[in-house]
């Protein structure tokens, strides 16, 4: 039987544009919904303020938890998550609330029936790994997952090789680590954990075996994302306890799990749409085409012409949420406006055509246009027109729903008022280009 271990804390979606406000327990619970979803037998260690004990209780009986038991008591912190962004179309703003002021009691008898289970996943957090760390075997395999709260290598539990390390490109360690070499990078890893996960995202993972010295090269599938928050736990668990025997074929699995996980905040849904997945072998899903692979490295390769009416004299708020959310996700916008220069009034022929030329430079240097419609800014429209021309993805985000001419609908490749149809697109346009050696 797999014992999670980690915190559980209350999770809190804030209210955008594109989603809304939703409250729920957070944490290893993510994890547990997506082992109950699979109908894995689990257990759970976990570590909370007592205020939340009878809920997380509850709640875990619920969805199939076989033990529960409380290893560390929360005490100077509510131990609540804001979440400001719940798609992970960029950063998705997390707010801990007084993260600084955590203390944590453990409880050495709770503690000690760690020892009592076979597997263990422990998703990294406040409490100390090498705590839980002290209180396994030898004989016991250990998962982890470290997004939350271990920086750098020298933070992760030693004298203990765990079985398998799962890390995202989101990471503080992985943005502290990685060098451009995802070779380089599992060198660094592997004599802390014989198997490593890496999650790019919406770009699909890669996964390196140090008993076969295999890397293995997984795609993302994309669907209608309804929420990240969690989403990667549950992909953890799909890779150590999807019905495969081994280690490529449980992999396979873990993107169409996690996809569903993400389509749906009711673990019901979510149950029901991994039943049909589970029908399936890995050797099957491992043979299917299609999905979304593109290294992080290989989108500094992603140059992408911002066509926008990006003045001072306007309200540029929407393309610079893009902009960001494509500089997260590792790719290049270009901003020609903000590289070359706003046109000033009153400007003389030579100035327009210094500037022209010198926006245009930046166009044939990019493999990608995304338009940004904020008015009917005749530049714009040519930009996208010359887009079309040359045969490159051109994209337009119309985030006040002006667009309605025929011709403006229908020539580019993708016309969305939605920041994640539009983000999807990028990661499939440029999957493409990568599978065909285009880019």
């Amino acid at each position: 039987m797999i014992c999670l271990v980690g915190d559980i804390l209350t999770d809190v979606t804030l209210s955008t544009n594109t989603s809304q406000s939703k409250m729920r327990l957070g944490g290893i619970v993510h994890a547990a919904r997506g082992l109950w979803a699979m109908n894995v037998d689990y257990a759970v260690g976990y570590i909370a303020p007592s205020y939340l004990d009878g809920q997380i209780r509850e709640y875990l009986s619920h969805i199939g938890c076989k033990a529960i038991f409380k290893i560390g008591n929360v005490t100077g912190c509510p131990y609540t998550m804001l979440i400001k962004e719940a798609k992970e179309i960029g950063d998705q703003g997390y707010e801990f609330l007084y993260r600084d002021c955590v203390s944590i009691d453990y409880d050495e008898t709770e503690l000690e029936k760690l020892r009592t289970y076979d597997e263990l996943m422990a998703i990294s957090g406040n409490y100390d790994m090498n705590v839980v760390v002290s209180h396994t075997t030898t004989d016991q395999k250990i998962h982890s997952d470290v997004a939350n709260n271990v920086k750098v290598i020298d933070q992760l539990p030693a004298g203990r090789r765990m079985q398998t390390l799962f890390v995202s490109t989101s990471s503080d360690l992985f943005r502290n680590t990685f060098k451009d070499n995802i070779n380089d990078f599992f060198s660094l890893l592997s004599p802390y954990a014989k198997q490593i996960v890496l999650k790019e995202n919406r770009g699909g993972s890669r996964a390196f075996d140090s008993s076969s010295g295999t890397i293995f090269n997984i795609p993302s599938q994309t669907s209608t994302v309804v929420h990240s928050v969690g989403v990667g736990d549950v992909f953890d668990c799909a890779t150590i306890a999807a019905p495969a025997p081994t280690f490529e074929e449980r992999l396979c699995f873990a993107p169409w799990i996690s996809m569903h996980y993400a389509k749906s905040t009711f673990c019901d849904d979510v149950k029901r749409a991994v039943s049909g997945v589970l029908k399936m072998s890995g050797e099957m899903l491992k043979g299917f085409h299609g999905g979304c692979f593109l290294p992080w490295e290989v989108r500094q390769k992603c140059n992408i012409y911002i066509a926008a009416p990006d003045f001072d004299f306007l309200n540029t708020s929407s393309i610079d949420v893009l902009c960001n959310s494509l500089t997260y996700h590792n790719f290049i916008p270009r901003r020609p406006v903000k590289e070359n220069g706003q046109m000033p009034d009153g400007a003389t022929k030579q100035e327009r055509q210094l500037l022209f030329h010198s926006d245009m430079k930046i166009f044939y240097d990019c493999n990608m246009l995304v338009a940004v419609l904020l008015n009917n800014d005749p530049g714009t429209l040519i930009e996208l027109g010359m887009a079309v021309q040359r045969g490159i993805p051109a994209i337009v985000y119309d985030p006040y729903s002006i667009a309605d001419n025929c011709m403006l609908t229908e020539c580019p490749t993708l016309v969305s008022s939605d920041m994640d149809a539009i983000m999807s697109k990028v990661f499939t346009e440029y999957s493409k280009k990568y599978a065909n050696g285009t880019l």
